[in-house]
């Protein structure tokens, strides 16, 4: 077997029939073999097969040794593979144009290639920018339709059901509604309404209400990084201690918050040079345990790194940064350093008079100085100006120094030509609004003592002046376009606009999050008396609008708005009469906010607010005043009783009553209505004590009333004439003969304007009754009382009282 087998080992692959017979002989010698059933073709295929796995062999082990072999010569054999899988073959001229082709037919193919690129890629492009499109249309659809989604019901608050009348007298104020920095602010005016109700001061409102806008609720902010915190930082700082000061002692006031609001400033900048030089610590090289002076040194190596100049504090002979570092220690509030630098650097500088005043300036407070020392300043700052525009080109080392100079000699004379010098010639000089608005503040003078040098010669450089120039551009130049509303907001605060501030935050369009901010604004600034009272102002119309927004929702925190409303817009006692005649009127919450009524009763929710038992009566009697002119008599009734005028609220049931008994008389009404008014009246006679004239009169009238519809009931009935007759000669000022009639005129001249409307009525009843009765004389001398008061009656009642005497006689 093994012989044949090697025999079998050199037969040429080729020959395959010999290869058959062996085979063949092969299983004859061994029939245990298994055997396999295959042809021809299956055999040959199987051979290609093993003969090709034996030519390729282990692809795995070759490419690990290739990569074995390039990381011994230091190659990557993974860059490698990546640049072959993106290479690609940049075919040549000669293979792209046609043989013989010229330079023409070339240019011409290039063409068309660039041309095909060209729009191939505009495509592309266009494409892009249309997905592009599209995607911020539908992301702004979505905005905006999921914004009008949550405005539709309150932009602050979710609505919530609140029931009962005005008759409701046990009243549920509804559950609380307002929601997250709306609800912290309520908290706020509550106290403040309770500090005003006691009489005792708030210590700062304003603080609060920063301190409501800041915790709990996530940061709003516009491009700018400008945060609604921010608006209250500045107010707080701004309005510090200013509710101390006599409204009249304006001048005061004014230069109090001027000063707040440069010290916010001057800590805003401190913050902003910390944060450069903690950015670029390397460049700063400002090193441990600073103080200030080395702060402002490690600002400037920041700012002129640009430069590659060495400054003077880093070597000798270097840039002068002195009056640098003066204008930024007095930029930042560092006073003192600043002070150490001028006595170690300026006092003996001879190339500047700044020498003379400039530590006195400082000592000032950096207000700007008078008279001569004034003068010399200014002309120092414009020669200065003048000499660096014609000498020095912009960045020159001695720009730095003359810059500085010129600023500060135009901040102690109060100069605003030279604040515009240096705004027109070195843009860069105010890079931001807040350096532009600490400087402008720094020339406003608001005291009367000298002469300085102003915009020009007509004064000094007011706080007005400065805030006509703000005022120049529109809220779009400061915005950019609305895109930075709040930036705006904080501009109009630091040149002391309030009432543009909150003007702005609560109508302008950009600003719609900000509407309730804009409220509790217009309050904070009112009770810090940084806007005057007043009922046409924006402001007040805003915390009006607020208040009213909650009369539905929430009872008792309307009315605290309410209360606010009525100080912010005067606090009349008229004008908080027609307030809280609003508020009754749209809740109906009569139990709720007045109590239960009368002498021993308590006051409800509004006693908290007046306390004085006398002007909270006034109060709710100015209010009952104000619904009985606009026909809220019903209203009118209730505030009369509990403010305890039971004879006006009397007095106007009897008028009811009559109109109640009038269209009875003609079938236009029922007598259900006049019984309850009846009750109601009788309610409020009962409560009457006085007895001078107009209270009895009312009390009389409201008998004959009765009287009166007692005799109209009854004449419509059949068969009651004696009846009507019987309750006919109650009344005083029907005569019963001759001699009465003169008298009874008289008497129903002076009778009750609403009696005196239903004589007509009464007389045709009697009439009737007298003429059923056949009792001529009797009617006689009521033909003739009707004949006495013809603008009482009407022609055809006369008449028809006529035709009864003429059927009888």
């Amino acid at each position: 077997s093994g012989e044949t087998e090697r025999e079998n080992m050199g037969i040429g692959t080729n020959d395959w029939d010999a290869l058959l017979l062996r085979s063949e002989e092969l299983v004859k010698q061994d029939a245990d073999l298994p055997r396999v059933q295959r042809d021809i073709y299956q055999v040959e295929q199987f051979s290609q097969y093993l003969s090709t796995k034996v030519r390729q062999g282990d692809p795995t082990s070759s490419y690990n040794a290739a990569s074995r072999l390039l990381a011994t010569e230091g190659l990557n054999p993974r860059q490698y593979t990546l640049a072959l899988q993106n290479f690609q073959v940049m075919p040549t001229y000669e293979e792209n144009s046609e043989r013989g082709a010229d330079v023409q037919t070339y240019v011409e193919q290039v063409h068309n290639a660039l041309s095909s690129k060209a729009i191939q890629v505009a495509h592309e492009n266009a494409m892009q920018s249309f997905e592009k499109h599209i995607d911020a249309y539908l992301d702004a659809t979505w905005q905006r339709e999921k914004k009008a989604l949550f405005d539709s019901g309150d932009p602050y608050a979710a609505p919530v059901p609140q029931g009962g009348g005005h008759r409701d007298q046990g009243l549920a104020p509804a559950t609380h509604v307002l929601r997250g920095k709306a609800a912290r602010y309520a908290d706020v005016v509550k106290e403040m309404n309770k500090a005003i109700s006691n009489n005792t001061k708030l210590e700062s409102a304003v603080g609060m209400f920063a301190e409501a806008c800041k915790v709990g609720s996530t940061t709003t902010k516009d491009a700018s990084g400008t945060t609604l915190l921010r608006l209250w930082q500045i107010s707080e700082k701004m309005l510090r201690d200013v509710r101390s000061i006599p409204a009249a002692a304006s001048l005061q006031k004014t230069a109090l918050m001027i000063d707040g609001t440069r010290s916010y400033l001057e800590e805003n900048f401190q913050g902003h040079m910390e944060n450069v030089v903690q950015s670029h610590r390397t460049v700063a090289a400002l090193g441990g345990y600073p103080d200030k002076a080395r702060l402002v040194e490690a600002y400037l190596r920041v700012k002129e790194s640009r430069s590659r100049d060495r400054l003077d504090f880093d070597a000798p002979g270097g840039v002068d940064t002195v009056w640098a570092r003066i204008y930024f220690c007095i930029r930042s509030g560092f006073i003192r350093d600043a002070l150490e630098i001028i006595k170690r650097k300026v006092r003996n500088d001879q190339s500047t008079s700044a020498g003379e005043w400039i530590e006195e300036w400082i000592n000032g407070g950096c207000k700007p100085l008078t008279g001569d020392l004034a003068a010399s300043a200014l002309a120092e700052s414009e020669k200065l100006l003048a000499t660096q525009q014609r000498v020095a080109p912009a960045g020159a080392p001695s720009e730095l120094r003359s810059c500085y100079i010129a600023a500060i000699c135009a901040l102690a004379a109060g100069s605003s030509r030279c604040a515009d010098c240096l705004s027109r010639d070195y843009p860069g000089f105010f890079p931001t609004i807040e350096d532009y608005v600490w400087f402008r503040l720094t020339l406003v003078r608001v005291d009367d003592a000298g002469s300085g040098i102003g915009a020009g010669s007509n004064g000094p450089y007011t706080l007005a002046d400065f805030q006509s120039q703000i005022n120049q551009y529109s809220s779009d130049h400061y915005s950019k376009g609305g895109q930075e509303p709040l930036l705006y907001a904080a501009v109009l605060l630091m040149s002391l606009q309030a009432e543009k501030a909150v003007e702005y935050l609560a109508t302008n369009p950009k600003t719609h999050e900000f509407r309730v901010d804009a409220v509790h604004f217009a309050i904070c600034f009112w009770y810090h008396r940084f806007i005057a009272p007043s009922e046409s102002s924006v402001a007040s119309k805003t915390v009006k609008q607020y208040a009213y927004s909650l009369t539905h929702r929430d009872i008792l925190l309307a009315l605290e708005y309410y209360i606010i409303t009525g100080l912010v817009m005067g606090g009349s006692t008229d004008l908080k009469g027609r307030l809280l005649k609003e508020l009754l009127t749209e809740s109906h919450a009569y139990g709720v906010l007045l109590g239960s009524g009368g002498a021993s009763a308590d006051g409800g929710a509004l006693e908290r607010f007046f306390p004085e038992r006398a002007s909270r009566l006034q109060i709710l009697e100015s209010v009952a005043h104000e619904c009985a002119s606009d026909a809220q008599f019903e209203e009118a009734v209730e505030l009369y009783m509990v403010a305890e005028r039971p004879e006006q609220a009397l007095h106007l049931l009897n008028n009811r009553i009559a109109e109640a008994i009038e269209a009875s008389s003609m079938d236009f009404g029922s007598d259900q209505v006049v019984a309850d008014l009846s009750s109601r009246a009788e309610t409020a006679a009962s409560y009457i004590r006085a007895r001078d004239e107009s209270s009895e009169r009312e009390k009389e009238t409201f008998r004959e009333l009765l009287i009166i519809h007692k005799i109209v009931q009854r004449a419509r009935s059949p068969g009651n004439d004696p009846g009507v007759l019987e309750h006919l000669w109650d009344l005083s000022f029907v005569p019963v003969d001759r001699h009465h009639l003169q008298s009874c005129v008289n008497a129903l001249r002076g009778a009750h304007p609403a009696v005196i409307g239903l004589i007509q009525p009464v007389l045709l009843a009697g009439g009737e009754a007298l003429a059923r009765l056949n009792k001529p004389e009797q009617l006689h001398v009521l033909v003739s009382f009707a004949a006495a008061i013809p603008d009482r009656i009407s022609q055809q009642a006369y008449q028809k009282l006529s035709e009864y005497q003429t059927r009888l006689g």
